[in-house]
């Protein structure tokens, strides 16, 4: 009698992803890809620069709007860019991590990203980041038939004061 097999995941799962599913316990793990651009003439000086991807339930995010200081994201990730990576684009993939995934993006999911000056900050994930006066930023919905999101950052947050 054959044994049965557990279904594997459907569309690609990063190693992290699995890596974080299996090590969280309950928690459940997912993957967003997201394809950033940005106007070459939105950062001027060489750099370097910092990016922030992160991700949030639809129902978390307004669709023109940045997250709130409480609003709490299913995927984060930061890393150090030049000039020159952000007018090719860059790529970035996020791993989503949530005790229950599908119910937390249930009406879909939205990515934020920004870019600003400086050099990543010792928070690995950058989950409570937020973007400062002068950061260049954008959002998308994640389309709900893949898991990639394309995102363009057109957006100049202005100072508050």
């Amino acid at each position: 009698m054959a044994t049965k097999r557990q279904p594997t995941p459907a569309g690609p799962v990063s190693w992290l992803a699995l890596v974080a599913a299996t090590t969280l316990g309950a928690a459940r793990a997912d993957t967003v890809q997201a394809e950033i651009e940005i106007d070459p003439h939105a950062v001027t000086a060489e750099g370097p620069y910092r990016l922030i991807v992160q991700s949030y339930p639809k129902a978390q995010l307004d669709a023109a709007a940045l997250p709130s200081e409480t609003a709490r994201p299913l995927g984060s990730a930061q890393r150090a860019v030049t000039h020159a990576e952000l007018t090719r684009g860059i790529r970035v993939d996020l791993v989503e991590i949530a005790d229950d995934i599908a119910n937390a993006k249930e009406n879909g999911g939205v990515v934020v990203a920004w870019v600003e000056p400086g050099e990543p900050t010792l928070e690995y994930d950058a989950r409570r980041a937020r973007p400062s006066p002068g950061s260049v930023w954008g959002l998308a919905a994640v389309p709900k038939e893949t898991a990639t999101v394309q995102l363009r950052l057109d957006r100049k947050l202005r100072n508050l004061g």
